[in-house]
């Protein structure tokens, strides 16, 4: 896992080679400066799965919305606990979580 506090953050890792699988994004945060950093995600031609958080979506949506898709998944705030790791599994498969967390 490789932590970001922010667009230009994440813009700096990845701009240095952080290979990452897959991206958690707050749209909360600011929306402009994540809808423009998904841009560039495009233009990097970046094809990992990505989690999308937000207030502003109803969990029955984002439990749909997270089926029909390969690449954009959505979690509503507030989540249940575990929630959010559930769906890291999911889209990472379980394995693959364990294995860069050092769990069993």
């Amino acid at each position: 896992m490789v932590a970001a506090l922010g667009a230009t953050s994440a813009d700096r890792r990845l701009d240095m080679g952080v290979d990452v699988d897959g991206l958690v994004l707050d749209l909360d945060a600011d929306r402009r400066v994540v809808s423009d950093f998904l841009c560039r995600l495009v233009d990097r031609g970046f094809s990992g799965p990505r989690i999308l958080l937000s207030s502003g979506f109803r969990p029955e949506a984002s439990a749909t919305f997270r089926a029909s898709s390969h690449s954009h998944f959505a979690l509503g705030r507030p989540w249940r606990s575990g929630e959010l790791r559930s769906l890291l599994e999911l889209v990472l498969g379980v394995s693959h979580l364990a294995e860069s967390t050092g769990c069993p």
